[in-house]
C-alpha cells in the first residue's frame, strides 16, 4: 500500500489542481472585461492554419483538424499551434465577458483535440484576440 501511495505521488508531482483560481491565471477572470493588453495576442501569421466555426450545431472539425496538425508536425516537429479565440474589442464589457467565456470553452475543446492528434501539451497556446468588428463563434488555429 505504502509503495502505491508512493508511486502514486511521484506521478502527481509537478501536477496542478485545475479549479477556478487556475482557469482565471490562465484565461483572466471570466467576470471581467479583458483588456486591450490580454486581447492583444502575439504576433501571429497572416493567415490561420485553421479556423472553425461554432456556429453550426454539432459541426465535426476533427477530421480537417487533424489532417492539418499531422501536415504542419510533417513539415516542422516542433510547430507551435497556437488556438486563439476572436473578442469583440468594440462591444460593451458584457458582450466580451460572453465571447471571452464561450471562446474559451471553445478553444480548449480544440486544443483538446490537437492533443488527441498527437501535439504535445507544451506546443499548444490558448489565447484571446481582439477583434474591432463583430467575429462569429470561431476558433482560429494558427502555426508558428
Amino acid at each position: 500500500m505504502r509503495a502505491s501511495l508512493l508511486v502514486l505521488s511521484l506521478l502527481l508531482t509537478g501536477c496542478e489542481l485545475v479549479d477556478q483560481r487556475t482557469v482565471a491565471r490562465w484565461f483572466g477572470s471570466p467576470r471581467q472585461a479583458p483588456s486591450e493588453a490580454d486581447l492583444a495576442g502575439a504576433t501571429l501569421p497572416e493567415r490561420p492554419l485553421v479556423t472553425i466555426r461554432f456556429d453550426t450545431p454539432d459541426i465535426d472539425y476533427r477530421p480537417v483538424l487533424a489532417e492539418a496538425a499531422q501536415a504542419a508536425l510533417a513539415r516542422k516537429q516542433d510547430a507551435v499551434f497556437d488556438v486563439v479565440t476572436p473578442v469583440p474589442s468594440a462591444q460593451p464589457a458584457a458582450a466580451q465577458d460572453a465571447f471571452v467565456r464561450r471562446g474559451t470553452a471553445d478553444a480548449r475543446a480544440v486544443a483538446d483535440a490537437l492533443a488527441t492528434e498527437g501535439v504535445p501539451p507544451g506546443q499548444i497556446r490558448l489565447g484571446l484576440r481582439g477583434d474591432p468588428g463583430s467575429p462569429a463563434r470561431e476558433v482560429r488555429v494558427y502555426v508558428r
